[in-house]
């Protein structure tokens, strides 16, 4: 039996985690698991297994997803947009601090050798990810060599990330249904979350009656550019915040010009130490490109879509994960997701690493993850003070 529990308790708890998720996904999942099932005994160990397995299996960033799936849970569908929201405010409000404040940051000569620090850091922090997902998501040599071409035909832009990722759903999506028509010759597929319209469409509902107030301020035509870049980024792209890397580059600085490069990897590095997920540097983006509405805009078109399938997903969670067509889809997602980390790597190496001390960051930043897993935040912080340690020197 399904505990229930008060909205109240159930915003409390993830707007807490807003502000206490340091670490990325990962260390949030930990944290949620000692609290919710061993402390507050909100569900079975079995129901939050289930439940941290499905939100790794969903578009987003996972951290959100599970925030949204055990708000839902124990407090129905309000209760995992809740969940969702609450979790995401103390980073959103931070990072439109710092966009507001980034102009003045850059500009002061310690604070900007910070960053260049960090950005160098983030270069070994995202190669080592790569090598990390690779271990797990490459099961044969035919994942490796399409992981291979995959980051080499984007580090050389012959091709975009949303064309790749598209073309993988898409055979994926082949090779599933065929699968599915062998196996059960002409039974008809139950789309997953088929049986919970009505619930999933009044959340969409909410979520576009609350993004309406905001797109009423500034220029109309950049928030729906925003809309149009950040929600398919959002609802397309698998393996967490990391993962969308590529694409948002791709679309921010090399299609829409929004950002240069240096200023796109001082962005991730702000998501990485920023609380929360990653991807919250949408909000600093869409700040930067038009102010607080822009920002709350990205924001809403980054999570709210993805959160929305999440929450759809969760009301039929066996038929979901059972689907052969969704395990296919993300059988050959895998390999692409690997190519565009390590083309992500690549593209930020160049943008961030101007000096030896910036490669010597990088390569240490690898070498630690690689071998001994500990929270990005740390390195992070380490490759800024160093950058600043030898400016002072």
């Amino acid at each position: 039996m399904r505990t229930k529990v008060s909205l109240g308790a159930v915003f409390r708890v993830a707007l807490y985690y807003g502000f206490a998720g340091f670490g990325g996904g990962y260390s949030v999942l930990a944290q949620l698991r000692r609290d919710l099932v061993e402390g507050r005994k909100w569900l079975s160990a079995d129901d939050f297994l289930v439940l941290a397995e499905l939100s790794k299996s969903l578009p987003g960033t996972p951290a959100t997803s599970l925030m949204a799936l055990l708000g839902q849970r124990v407090g129905g569908a309000r209760g995992g947009a809740i969940a969702a929201a609450a979790f995401l405010l103390p980073s959103t409000v931070l990072m439109i601090a710092v966009g507001a404040a980034y102009s003045l940051v850059r500009q002061a000569t310690g604070l900007s050798t910070f960053f260049d620090g960090m950005n160098a850091a983030m270069v070994g922090i995202v190669g080592a990810v790569t090598v990390d997902l690779g271990r797990s998501a490459l099961r044969n040599r035919r994942d490796v060599g399409i992981a291979v071409l995959c980051a080499a035909l984007l580090a050389t832009r012959t091709i975009s990330e949303p064309i790749l990722a598209g073309a993988a759903v898409l055979i994926g999506a082949i090779r599933g249904a065929t699968a599915a028509r062998e196996q059960h010759g002409s039974t008809a597929l139950t789309a997953p979350g088929a049986d919970a319209p009505a619930k999933s469409d009044r959340l969409h509902g909410v979520v576009l009656l609350a993004a309406a107030p905001v797109a009423i301020v500034g220029s109309l035509a950049v928030l729906a550019s925003l809309v149009r870049v950040f929600v398919p980024i959002g609802v397309m792209t698998f393996g967490g915040g990391l993962a969308m890397i590529p694409a948002i580059e791709h679309q921010v600085v090399v299609q829409e010009h929004w950002l240069g490069a240096k200023a796109f990897a001082d962005a991730i590095a702000l998501g990485q130490i920023t609380p929360g997920p990653v991807a919250i540097c949408a909000t600093f983006i869409g700040y930067r490109v038009a102010g607080v509405a822009g920002a709350l805009v990205a924001t809403v078109a980054m999570f709210a879509p993805a959160t929305a399938l999440a929450l759809a997903a969760g009301h039929s969670v066996d038929r979901f994960r059972a689907s052969p067509i969704i395990e296919a889809i993300l059988r050959m997602l895998a390999p692409a997701v690997i190519g565009m980390l390590a083309a992500a790597t690549f593209s930020l190496g160049r943008a961030a690493v101007g000096v030896p001390l910036d490669i010597a960051l990088a390569v240490v930043s690898f070498v630690v993850l690689v071998l001994r897993p500990i929270s990005p935040l740390w390195l992070l912080v380490g490759g800024g003070l160093v950058r600043l340690a030898a400016l002072w020197l």
